[in-house]
């Protein structure tokens, strides 16, 4: 197995500046007048990384020099957290309404309630919650 961790064989720079430029052409980000008000690109190297110990370092900060970098909040409860800078947004951009599974391990479950509670703790602290993601995609 060969784990995607640096840029020379899988060419991750080349395919975001084209996606960008091709955006860029037909003028979808919001600073162009279009709805694009923001882009997530994300890596999945957690597991990786707490697995095996393969850093991820190297990647996650290749590309943030290149643009105005927002971190935002995965996880089942973001009222915790803040952005890197004040005058940004604070995002929580996948709220998780559960996890992945191992093979014969237990199916994890987050009651809707519990859901809906730390949904309704974090937009009262002054938060912004984009539910319709790659986590919730049936919604």
């Amino acid at each position: 197995m060969e784990f995607i961790i640096g840029d020379a064989k899988f060419q991750m720079q080349k395919f975001i500046e084209k996606i960008v430029d091709m955006m860029k052409a037909e003028r979808l980000f919001e600073s162009q007048g279009g709805p694009i008000i923001m882009s997530q690109i994300e890596n999945e190297c957690g597991p990786t990384e707490y697995e095996i110990g393969v850093s991820r370092y190297g990647y996650r900060t290749r590309y943030r020099s290149s643009v105005d970098h927002i971190n935002t909040c995965n996880g089942f409860y973001c009222d915790y957290f803040y952005p890197n800078k004040d005058y940004k947004p604070k995002m929580w951009t996948e709220a998780w309404t559960g996890w992945f599974t191992e093979f014969g391990g237990p199916v994890p479950h987050r009651p809707a309630e519990d859901m809906a509670f730390s949904v309704a703790r974090f937009i009262q602290k002054g938060g912004s919650l984009h539910y319709n993601n790659q986590t919730n995609l049936k919604l």
